[in-house]
């Protein structure tokens, strides 16, 4: 019976194991002289409008930050925003569910970047990503839930704050 019970319980183990040595995403991107992310995957240099790239740069963390989130670390998503801005309530969110389910698989990918408004200080930009499917996995019944994946569409505002950019809102 033992050899049974492990032989079930060892691929959540294992998809465990993958979170906790980021299979999810990349931690951060480095921005290149043309304003694009650079990373394994080419990106599609249609996906970044012409704008200064580090207005861009609060945008792209939030992102990977989103992905951090789905394995409780919160830090890189919060450090992406200015206290109080309506995006930071999926931290919230994600960190009270994390206390009575797991979250396996899933991730979010940006998938455009379009811009709205381009002023000195402040800018605003139509973002979507796409949310891959998510399995909700109840910590004391056991029971498993899988959330259909989901494009997601939002204008993101980002603000100069103290010489960096930082998002400042969503609607």
């Amino acid at each position: 019976q033992r050899k049974i019970l492990v032989i079930l319980l060892l691929p959540i183990l294992l998809t465990g194991c993958a979170k906790a040595e980021g299979a999810l995403a990349p931690r951060s991107r480095q921005i290149s002289q043309e304003g694009f992310t650079s990373s394994n995957q080419p990106i599609d240099k249609q996906l970044l409008p012409e704008v200064d790239p580090a207005s861009l740069e609060p945008i792209i963390n939030y992102v990977d930050g989103l992905n951090l989130a789905l394995t409780g670390d919160f830090s890189p998503l919060r450090a992406s925003a200015l206290v109080g801005c309506g995006c930071l309530a999926i931290a919230n969110r994600l960190e009270n569910l994390l206390k009575s389910a797991s979250l396996i698989g899933g991730n979010y990918k940006l998938a455009s970047i379009k811009l709205e408004k381009d002023g000195q200080n402040q800018k605003s930009f139509k973002v979507v990503v796409d949310r891959s499917e998510i399995r909700r996995v109840d910590k004391f019944n056991h029971q498993s839930i899988l959330w259909s994946a989901s494009k997601i569409s939002n204008t993101f505002i980002v603000k100069r704050s103290g010489g960096a950019w930082l998002l400042r809102d969503t609607k």
